[in-house]
């Protein structure tokens, strides 16, 4: 018999092995990266370039004969390789201990509280060179919680913040267990909720009843400064006469989240799995006043809403390439690019990762360039349009000055399915370096890492000599 624990001892083994690698990394001050190419995605690649990090940022960005190195920095030099920015994942709901919650509107919870450091999507995004991801709770939702943009390095979830609640995940498609109608109404409900609770707030406040403050102050939470002090609510949907009265300290922990949506101070990611949900979502946040700040999340079929996306002005993240159906007339299928439509109608859009590690975002912007999309516009799609959906658009997703400290050495073309990530800075820091990956080497050559079980160990030896009555009792006892 083979031991059961080989496999979790032998993933165990692997993944601490990196984590601690990562988080032992030196906070390196200076460092200089030059390689036989850069690519800025702020203009033409640069051939025999290099990048200086300082304190965690690019501090220059040129060719080498232009480019002074500070004599005290650490230098990597790899003349053979390409230096990228990292890719930018604008939505993911890996990496946590599930996707969502059962209530159906809970933007009070903070994905912070389910992130998993050492998950394996981080280990596999880093080897991936995706550098920046957007952690949200999955599309089973009406009201999701709070997301959080973070690096796939660390050993806590404060090393690994970069930008903490991103935004909140709401579903214009049905949850689990719900019709449109029902998903529809819940949808709407928790922002009429809203509305009457601000109102509720108001009327106390006119009648003198000082419930909201005795309630904010039993909760623990402190009315001094910006709390202490009343706003006019800044809602382009709907308005409350007298909320200014109200200091913003007094409302409810639980419902904060969704004045903050309705005021623009909140971004949303909301998902659709159909054209008709894309009517829905907008309809909820043109009543609400948050379409300015709300991003489409997309299934394949949703390509066919793409004017009403254009006229609305929202951004999009595709979950999906294709889209296929069947034609009504000749019974054929016809399949659709779904990318590409929303290309050529000038609508700015951010790709997905699927959960298959070979349909990582290098992938997906690949299929766009074999599919007529501009190198320059596919490359967008995994790096600066995202980072512009995240707010984040002057720290991540290219090579600049005063951008992060993130770069990532390709052994080739980012985009060539023969090229793969050999080292990944961070901030820096060297994080990554594939000649040292411990599953690669157990991948390609056998390598087993020390500590672990072999995959063919020999099997386990029972006690006793074979022979007696307690051996016949453990075999029966062992069937099945």
């Amino acid at each position: 018999m083979k031991s059961s624990l080989t496999q979790p001892l032998l993933a165990l083994g692997a993944t601490l092995l990196l984590a601690s690698s990562a988080a032992a990394a030196p906070q390196v001050d200076k460092t200089a990266v030059k390689a036989g190419t850069v690519i800025t995605l702020t203009g033409e690649a640069i051939p025999d370039g290099v990048i200086v990090i300082e304190g965690g940022r690019v501090t220059a960005v040129g060719a080498a004969s232009e480019v002074q190195i500070p004599w005290d920095a650490t230098v990597i030099d790899q003349p053979g390789m390409v230096a990228f920015p990292g890719f930018v994942e604008a939505h993911a709901a890996r990496g946590i201990d599930r996707p969502n919650e059962t209530l159906d509107v809970a933007p009070f919870l903070d994905v912070k509280d389910s992130i998993d450091p050492v998950n394996f999507y981080f280990e596999e995004a880093l080897r991936q060179g995706i550098l920046t991801i957007n952690v949200q709770q999955g599309n089973d939702t009406v009201v999701a919680g709070q997301g959080m943009v973070v690096k796939p390095f660390g050993m806590t979830v404060e090393q690994m913040m970069v930008k903490p609640r991103s935004g909140v995940k709401i579903s214009a498609a049905p949850k689990r267990g719900k019709t449109r109608a029902t998903q529809a109404q819940a949808l709407r409900g928790a922002f009429d909720d809203l509305r009457m609770y601000l109102e509720e707030m108001v009327q106390r406040k006119k009648d003198g009843d000082d419930f909201d403050r005795r309630e904010a102050l039993y909760q623990g939470r402190e009315l001094e400064g910006e709390a202490a002090k009343g706003k006019p609510l800044a809602c382009s949907g709907w308005t409350i006469d007298g909320f200014e009265r109200i200091p913003r300290g007094e409302v409810d922990e639980k419902r904060e989240p969704l004045l903050r949506i309705v005021e623009g101070k909140l971004p949303v990611i909301m998902w659709c799995a159909t054209p008709m949900d894309v009517h829905a979502a907008l309809r909820v946040a043109e009543a609400n006043g948050f379409t300015s700040t709300m991003t489409l999340a997309l299934a394949p079929a949703c390509w066919k809403a793409a004017p009403k996306i254009k006229e609305s002005g929202c951004h999009v993240i595709l979950a999906g390439l294709e889209d296929n159906e069947l034609d009504p007339i000749t019974g054929e299928s016809v399949e659709t690019f779904v990318p590409k439509v929303f290309h050529d109608a000038g609508i700015p859009f951010a790709l997905m990762s699927t959960g298959d590690s070979n349909r990582s975002l290098w992938y997906q912007a690949a299929r766009c360039v074999a599919n007529g999309i501009p190198r320059a516009d596919a490359l967008a799609a995994v790096t600066t349009t995202p980072a512009k959906i995240l707010g984040l658009t002057d720290r991540v997703g290219k090579l600049a000055k005063g951008a992060d400290g993130h770069v990532v050495l390709f052994s080739g073309d980012p985009l060539d399915i023969t090229s793969v990530v050999e080292h990944v800075i961070l901030d820096g820091a060297h994080v990554y370096d594939r000649s040292k990956d411990v599953r690669v080497k157990q991948l390609f050559d056998g390598t087993r890492p020390p500590g672990t079980a072999s995959d063919t160990s020999a099997e386990e030896e029972w006690p006793g000599d074979g022979d007696g009555p307690e051996d016949d009792d453990d075999e029966t006892e062992n069937k099945g």
